[in-house]
Formats: structure tokens, sequence, C-alpha cells
């Protein structure tokens, strides 16, 4: 049987999937209430404004970073270890909380902007120290620059999976992600431990974002 807990996270991920594409300015709760599902009567048992869905919605966000820390370096097998995941933790979190969530959030409510901001800022900021530390111990190559590898990351993710862009892919859709973190391996590790990255530990996550990114971005 569904508990509560489960079912509020069940609806906050069906309106994060319309929040990541549209935004939220404009949405009512009977809006709400239908793109999660259910009557505006059940949406009120669970939040009782659009205020406090949104606070929900953050609390996620604010939840995913707590449960997916960047991990500590002690040496170069480290580094390579943990490379796929980071790659895979960032990806998601930056195409997530899309420009429009956050700006939406930040004209809606400024306190609660910029505290997810301020925690956006410092799991970016332990990213960076994570690349540095690769760079460091001879994992990763001495020219990577770890603001401008993020950088490319926050423009690249949200378009990666646009119509446009996938119809001058070439591909098929599901090897957009898997090619563009093979992709950025050559440019992150040194050519010495590319055979040592194992991308079969990230293999099933990376499909299941695959297909959200599907459904929600090529809409």
């Amino acid at each position: 049987m569904t508990t509560v807990a489960e079912r509020k996270h069940h609806m906050i991920m069906t309106i994060t999937e319309t929040i990541v594409q549209n935004g939220f300015a404009t949405l009512k709760m009977d809006q709400i209430a239908k793109l999660m599902g259910v009557s505006r009567g059940k949406l009120y048992q669970y939040y009782s404004s659009k205020d406090a869905v949104i606070a929900a919605v953050v609390a996620e966000y604010r939840q995913f970073m707590t449960e997916q820390p960047v991990p500590p370096v002690k040496n170069a097998a480290d580094s390579v270890q943990h490379f796929p995941r980071v790659l895979l933790s960032l990806i998601t979190l930056i195409g997530s909380s899309s420009w429009q969530f956050r700006t939406d959030l930040a004209h809606d409510d400024p306190e609660l902007s910029q505290q997810f901001e301020h925690d956006y800022a410092e799991w970016l900021a332990r990213t960076r120290q994570f690349f540095a530390a690769g760079i460091a111990n001879g994992a990763y190559n001495d020219q990577l620059n770890p603001d401008l590898l993020i950088m490319q990351l926050e423009a690249m993710i949200p378009v990666a999976m646009k119509p446009a862009a996938l119809s001058r892919y070439g591909g098929r859709t599901q090897d957009v992600l898997p090619d563009y973190l093979q992709m950025l391996m050559t440019q992150v590790v040194v050519p010495s431990k590319w055979a040592e990255v194992d991308f079969s530990t990230i293999t099933a996550a990376l499909q299941h974002l695959t297909l959200k990114y599907q459904r929600v971005l090529t809409k």
C-alpha cells in the first residue's frame, strides 16, 4: 500500500516535470491538481496552497543534493571510480533545476530562492573541488578548468534532449547522454586511465534519466 509520504513524493515529481519545462508562474491549483492526476480537493488534503507545492519541489531538490554528496577523493583511483557518478549527479541536478524554474522562484519567493541557490552553489563548489583533486592526483587532464566544465554542462544539458537538437544529432535518442559522457571522459580523464572508468555503474540511472528527459523536454 502506498504511504502518504510516497504519494506526496510522486505528486511532486509529476509537477516537477512540468516546472522544468515551463516554470510555474502561470500555474493555478486546478492545473496543478490535473497535472498530478488528483482532484482539487485531494490536492488540498496534501498541500494547502501553490506556495506549499513549490516549497515541496524545492525541498526535493535540496534533499537530492544532501543524498548525492560529492565523494571525497584520496587518490587517483578514487577520482576515476567516482567520475561517472559525479557526472550523473551533475546532469540530473542541472537538467532538473531549469533556468525558468529558478527565475520564477526568485520572483515568487526570494527567501526560498536564496536557500536553494545557496545549497546549489555549495554543491557545485564541492564538485569543483572534486575535479581539482583529480587534476592534482594525476587522474584528470592538467589543462582541465572545473569552472568551464560546469558552465559547459549548464549550457549543454537543458538543450540536449530537445527535438531540434536531437534531429541534428543523428544517433538514437537513448544514446545522447551516454555518448556525451564518453566525450566528457576523453576531455577530463587522462588517456592512460580511460579503461578504468566504469560507466556500467550508472547505466540504469542514466537510462531512467534519458526517458525522463524524453518525456519532459520533447513535449
